[in-house]
């Protein structure tokens, strides 16, 4: 009986090693397809597993392709112990100017063999959860051109300490050219976006080994990130593997994909580097294989930029297969075709004012600012009214906080990605703010209850516990966040905020690229 004791309080505590010859016996392990893997303690509260690979290195005659499953190894081989204790090297990329400095730049490096996961697992779960965890996959944003699991403000360690019972995880996926080169000579477009459907499925099929429960995955994203991941749910309707959805300031409809590849970033890059053959597009895209990474990475500048008027070098366009027009989105929303899970589902009250370029002295030019936010808002509102029409449980936020552990600057309101620091908890990464702010602090540990209440129950979780009403457009069932930086939720009327888009502002994505206000 003493025995039956120690053991389970090992596994109540997740201290418990495998046995036999280890270099580093007390590290964390984890069992995958692809044999095992030595993880790292980042605190007193986490386990990490990071830069696991979960497809083929998308290098050499595999660029510009779609993702190609890793191999899977026998168990009955006693496999070598993998480390897996550092963050492998994010996807090439640009880099914004963004307002959040250092905290969305990589510790990583860049490189072209990219395709790499994070897991978090918490090391001490209570013992009457003892059971396979649920798991909330989180993937970023970055309008396709940036982003990555190194940067310290996508680093999930917070959220994993506080909830102590779900794991997280955090992906690389291609961006920029070499993750939306759209050649018209290729078959498979938008690689970024079947990167993370592979990613997905990598989780389910291993995440046990993390101790998690493949069949209660949570599906979680920002911007692009949840443009990306309610992309997913179309294409996979009927095997959207996520049981629910966390959606922060993004979806499909917001990506504005462009329906022609002959004009692409692709075929202004080949012209740069000299491998430009309109008469043979496939020997074009043999020259861009054969061509150096770094070239590739660095001829990508203000010649081929894209739609969003910013440089990310690459963008997504309608496939069919991935991605398709607004137009067939619409028709799929209201006739319901796409997963049917629960989501949860929000926007910030200023998103443009991250978006706009900007200075420190001079802030950003207020108005363009305010007619880009509604893009952001409206497309919220109307995925939204599309899981109402088909009575799919969805709760909808309006984030409205403006916290000063996540505002560098006074002329910023709560703009686009400042609620990403306060769900992960990292907002100690940002540069010039408040990093002991108390309201800060209880922001993120609100925001993270509530987040977390729904991945334990995406079904009825957020109702149960907060007493949030499922979304319906008519009835005051929108969730306010953080009002006048008051910790809680209130519920209004979506038509307080919905209004506006009946009757957008004139604007066009070639705005973000106008110059910041001088003062």
């Amino acid at each position: 009986m003493q025995h039956s004791f120690i053991l389970m309080s090992l596994l109540c505590l997740g201290t418990g090693h495998p046995t036999g010859a280890d270099k580093e016996p007390n590290a964390p392990r984890a069992t995958t397809q692809q044999g095992p893997i030595r993880g790292i303690s980042t605190d007193q509260y986490v386990n990490a597993f990071l830069g696991i690979p979960y497809a083929q290195p998308p290098v050499d005659s595999l660029r510009f392709m779609a993702p190609q499953p890793l191999a899977t190894m026998s168990p009955a081989i006693d496999h070598p112990v993998r480390n897996a204790t550092a963050f492998g090297p994010v996807c090439y990329q640009f880099h914004y100017n963004s307002v959040m400095g250092n905290a969305l730049t990589e510790t990583s490096g860049q490189s072209e063999d990219c395709l790499t996961l994070n897991v978090f697992v918490p090391k001490r779960r209570p013992c009457k959860q003892n059971k396979p965890m649920p798991v909330f996959v989180w993937s970023f944003g970055g309008a396709f051109g940036e982003g990555g699991g190194s940067m310290p403000m996508f680093n999930p360690t917070n959220f994993v300490a506080r909830n102590k019972d779900i794991i997280v995880v955090t992906w690389n996926y291609r961006t920029t050219l070499f993750g939306f080169p759209n050649s018209p000579a290729l078959d498979q477009q938008n690689l970024g976006i079947r990167d993370q459907r592979v990613a997905l499925e990598w989780v389910r099929d291993n995440i046990a080994g993390f101790g998690g429960d493949p069949n209660h995955i949570v599906l979680g994203g920002q911007s692009s990130g949840a443009d990306s991941g309610n992309a997913m749910l179309y294409t996979h309707k009927d095997d959207p593997i996520a049981i629910g959805a966390v959606f922060q300031s993004g979806t499909v409809q917001i990506i504005g994909a462009s329906t022609s590849n002959q004009d692409s970033e692709f075929v202004r890059a080949a012209n740069s580097v000299g491998c430009a053959d309109p008469a043979n597009r496939n020997r074009e895209l043999e020259c861009m294989r054969r061509t150096n990474a770094d070239i590739l990475h660095h001829a990508i500048s203000n010649n081929t930029l894209n739609a969003f008027g910013a440089p990310p070098g690459g963008s997504p366009m309608v496939d069919n297969e991935t991605l398709f027009t607004l137009q067939e989105y619409d028709a799929r929303g209201r006739a319901g075709r796409f997963a049917k899970i629960p989501t949860l589902i929000g926007s910030l009250d200023d998103e443009g004012e991250a978006i706009v370029n900007w200075s420190k002295e001079c802030g950003i030019n207020k108005t363009t600012a305010a007619n880009i936010t509604p893009m952001l808002q409206c497309n919220v509102a109307l995925e939204s009214r599309y899981r109402h029409l088909n009575q799919v449980p969805t709760w909808r936020y309006r984030y409205r906080g403006i916290f000063p552990g996540v505002t560098p600057y006074k002329w910023l309101g709560s703009y686009h990605e400042s609620d990403v620091a306060i769900l992960l908890g990292s907002f100690d990464s940002i540069a010039h703010t408040d990093k002991s702010s108390p309201i800060t602090a209880a922001a993120s540990q609100y925001l993270q209850q509530v987040v977390a209440t729904f991945i334990r129950n995406p079904t009825s979780g957020l109702s149960h516990v907060y007493k949030w009403p499922v979304y319906n457009p008519g009835e005051n069932t929108l969730v306010q966040l953080f009002t006048n930086n008051t910790i809680g939720a209130t519920l209004t009327s979506p038509m307080k905020f919905d209004t506006i888009c009946n009757n957008l502002p004139p604007m066009s994505w070639e705005a973000v690229g106008a110059p910041a206000p001088v003062c």
